[in-house]
């Protein structure tokens, strides 16, 4: 548990840093979680080869995440990312059909769900700090998922009876699930506040913010039960060992990378 905290604490500071910072500072520190999230996924997919560093459906992929942070950075258009996926797409699919039959149908599959799982959607984040008047103070927003899953954590010890998802994760709960989506609307409504008297002076924002996270909230829980599924699936406790007393990077980012997306998209409808 010491550990835990103390690796909780330390990347509590260094997302500090880079939210601030914004701009290429950003886009590396998330190109580089990018490239270990997708190791991490193709390991754990069965697209990695034991014995061979990097395979030829691994190392297209590689190359599409490089791509993809490149036209995100200098075009800042979240439309440009369709070019990365299709590149992506077809340059997995090539090797696949040219080297027939090295590897097999679902590993090709693999490759590509694994580039849109992890670098596409954690993009996202970038896409947020980006945006015109908002960016600064909405790219925390995809972190509410962290609130929300410590709050139902502890609503779950507190009042736990009823199981949310019993064979997929035993532990958790629905009174869990509605604690942890209760914390994430009342720190969106707080946030919202705060935003509007200080900085935007705009009220709706309350209840903008308090919508923002109650489908965050949401789609974070099903981003956690997703990732813990295809662990499940395929036999191995984490993803990774990369962060002590966390595992990996999708162990730690993996509702958060489910959340960006959605913030992003209702943050240009709504804001």
């Amino acid at each position: 548990m010491k550990t835990r905290v103390i690796s909780g604490v330390v990347i509590a500071i260094l997302l500090l840093v880079v939210l601030l910072s914004g701009g290429y500072v950003m886009a590396g520190v998330l190109m580089l979680l990018s490239f270990v999230a997708y190791n991490e996924l193709i390991r754990a997919c069965g697209v990695h080869t034991e014995g061979v560093k990097v395979n030829g459906l691994e190392l297209m992929g590689y190359i599409g995440i490089a791509l993809h942070y490149f036209l995100m950075v200098f075009f800042k258009d979240a439309k440009v990312f369709i070019i990365s996926v299709m590149f992506t797409f077809f340059v997995v699919m090539g090797v696949y059909v040219l080297t027939f039959p090295k590897y097999k149908a679902q590993q090709a599959i693999a490759a590509v769900f694994s580039f849109v799982y992890a670098p596409v959607m954690l993009s996202f984040i970038y896409m947020l700090r980006i945006m015109d008047d908002y960016g600064r103070f909405i790219c925390w927003i995809p972190f509410v998922a962290w609130i929300c899953d410590t709050f139902a954590y502890l609503s779950g010890m507190a009042f736990g009876k009823h199981k949310l998802a019993p064979v997929l994760s035993p532990k958790k709960t629905i009174e869990g699930s509605i604690g942890g989506t209760l914390a994430s609307v009342i720190t969106g409504g707080i946030f919202g506040y705060i935003l509007s008297t200080n900085m935007v002076h705009n009220n709706n924002l309350i209840w903008v913010f308090m919508i923002i996270t109650f489908v965050a909230a949401i789609v974070s829980q099903i981003g956690d039960l997703a990732a813990s599924g295809i662990k499940r699936d395929h036999g191995i406790k984490d993803y990774g060992n990369i962060i002590p007393g966390h595992g990996g990077i999708m162990d730690r980012f993996d509702s958060v990378i489910f959340v960006a997306p959605m913030i992003y998209g209702l943050a240009v409808i709504m804001l």
